[in-house]
């Protein structure tokens, strides 16, 4: 599986989680496929092009959250390798593990990503903000599925052995038939 279809996904969903949806109504500002897609990378990617690409989402995530550098990128990985330290024994890419997986790593992510900024920066007053982490705990359940899903078909549509029969699509039926 080539990274190129993920590299211009995860940009381009990047680009809409900070330009579309903070303009959306209530809850839907909340979306966060990105996340999804980085869980997806760890549960149905080999090691070597996963920590690429999760590494590449981590650093363009660091470039347009401006927090502390290298954050995103040291949180991702980590959870890129616990994800597959996790899959070895468990069976993580079924459906029914999809959403606790996807919520269990969003809390996981959070956590240590406010413990982090706290440790680095103590002055600043940081909020730890249960009823907005159950939004997003919500809004990450219900676009779990679809995005895993959508997710799973680009990969299989981009397949090297697919991507040329778009391509490259057979003729049927006998030409030289009157």
């Amino acid at each position: 599986m080539p990274c190129a279809p993920f590299i211009f996904l995860s940009t381009g969903l990047l680009i809409l989680q900070t330009s579309l949806f903070p303009a959306l109504p209530g809850w839907f500002s909340q979306l966060d496929p990105l996340f999804i897609l980085i869980v997806f990378i760890a549960v149905h990617i080999d090691i070597i092009r996963g920590t690429v690409l999760t590494i590449y989402i981590g650093m363009i995530t660091d470039i347009f959250s401006g927090v502390y550098s290298g954050l995103h990128p040291i949180t991702y990985l980590a959870l890129f390798l616990v994800i597959k330290g996790l899959s070895r024994p468990l069976v993580l890419s079924e459906a029914p593990h999809q959403i606790p997986l996807v919520l269990s790593s969003y809390l996981f992510v959070s956590c240590f990503i406010f413990v982090i900024v706290s440790s680095l920066a103590p002055a600043t007053d940081l909020l730890w903000s249960w009823p907005d982490l159950f939004i997003r705990f919500f809004m990450l359940g219900l676009i779990t599925i679809p995005c895993f899903k959508f997710y799973r078909f680009s990969m299989d549509t981009f397949n090297p052995k697919n991507a040329l029969q778009i391509l490259i699509k057979p003729k049927r039926g006998n030409k030289f038939r009157n």
